[in-house]
């Protein structure tokens, strides 16, 4: 079996500083100069909870930032801070849901309690987050239909053979289709699976994490609006007492 590299090996003190050799291999696509400290900084500074959130679930979201804001000096704290997020998106979960884990732990033997998948599905099926609350569907939708016309335009390059190609995508826009894709089914198939991966131990190392906790905050806020409608209200008043476990 092969030793860690230098890179995940403990740093000496000299070097704790300093970022890790694998941050300076990526750039800013807009101006295609290395990333920097200040870079990584705001992109993680823009995700934040709305005011209403109860605090110690603030906390557990802050605290998944600043791993993630550190991981400019280690490489390999991304999963770990993509793990953390995860978690506190179950925290927030259980919490807000906290009368449904209750009932839920009444009927499994040793009092299991749900899991995120358990979770995410109750608070689906009762409409407490629905996919026309995400502020940012339309944005994930463009992504949808850019994606795509990405892989077309790459297929009819290895069909004609070329080397090389120019690719615009700046006409793209959304079908009716991307907007109206079901988040919340991807999100219930997907996130789970990369919460256990991680809290398994997994060899997974890769820095795209950001769409994770943009996903985490938008749910955490749908759960804690902050201006909530009367419907919302309702939502609330009735998590803990609908049927369905």
């Amino acid at each position: 079996m092969n030793p860690p590299s230098d890179a995940d090996c403990l740093r000496p003190p000299d070097l704790v500083c300093e970022p890790d050799p694998r941050t300076l291999s990526f750039v800013r696509v807009d101006t295609q100069r290395p990333i920097d400290l200040a870079d990584q900084h705001t992109s993680i500074a823009r995700f934040s909870l709305n005011p209403v959130v109860p605090e110690a679930i603030r906390v557990h979201f802050e605290t998944a930032k600043n791993i993630y804001l550190y991981a400019w000096f280690v490489y390999r704290f991304y999963p770990i801070a993509e793990q953390q997020a995860l978690t506190c998106l179950e925290f927030a979960l259980r919490e807000y849901l906290s009368e449904f884990v209750e009932r839920y732990k009444a009927k499994h033997r040793k009092g299991q309690e749900p899991g995120l998948g358990a979770l995410l599905k109750h608070a689906i099926q009762q409409q407490i987050i629905r996919n026309e609350a995400f502020t940012c569907r339309d944005r994930w939708a463009l992504e949808l239909a850019r994606g795509r016309y990405g892989f077309e335009q790459m297929q009819k390059m290895m069909d004609a053979k070329l080397e090389t190609m120019t690719v615009d995508d700046s006409g793209v826009q959304a079908s009716e289709q991307d907007l109206k894709h079901d988040w919340l089914g991807a999100f219930l198939k997907f996130l789970p699976d990369i919460r256990n991966d991680y809290a398994h131990g997994s060899p997974t190392l890769y820095p795209t994490v950001l769409r994770t906790f943009e996903v985490v905050m938008e749910i955490i806020n749908q759960l804690y609006p902050e201006n909530p409608s009367p419907s919302d209200g309702l939502l609330s008043s009735v998590n803990g007492q609908v049927a369905g476990v």
